[in-house]
């Protein structure tokens, strides 16, 4: 299976440690195409159906769109790398306007 940056597919985040997100939940691959390919591993932002307003740069809200069935938070801080097996069906894409405000967040929060 091929993974493109931007994709919203959906993450077994299980075994949770502590305070990380868990369950089997939709994620946007935020790794570079290139590295998809040749690497066991995808970075990816994990979503979350609890809306939080204006939490930039910690989550970034997204609309309903393809599979994607309910409005969601991007957990921006909750970036991580996983193994591909955890990463299951494409539900959707985020545009390029949304990539760059969570790019930009992310960015953020690594100063």
């Amino acid at each position: 299976m091929g993974y493109s940056k931007h994709d919203i597919h959906i993450v077994d985040f299980n075994p949770a440690k502590g305070g990380e997100m868990g369950k089997l939940r939709p994620a946007i691959i935020m790794s570079q195409d290139e590295d998809n390919e040749i690497l066991s591993t995808v970075i990816v932002i994990p979503l979350s159906t609890q809306i939080e307003s204006n939490a930039l740069p910690y989550r970034f809200t997204l609309s309903k769109r393809e599979k994607l069935d309910k409005v969601s938070d991007a957990c921006i801080n909750e970036i991580r790398s996983l193994s591909k097996t955890r990463i299951k069906e494409k539900i959707a894409k985020i545009d390029a306007d949304e990539a760059k405000i969570i790019t930009q967040a992310l960015c953020e929060l690594m100063q």
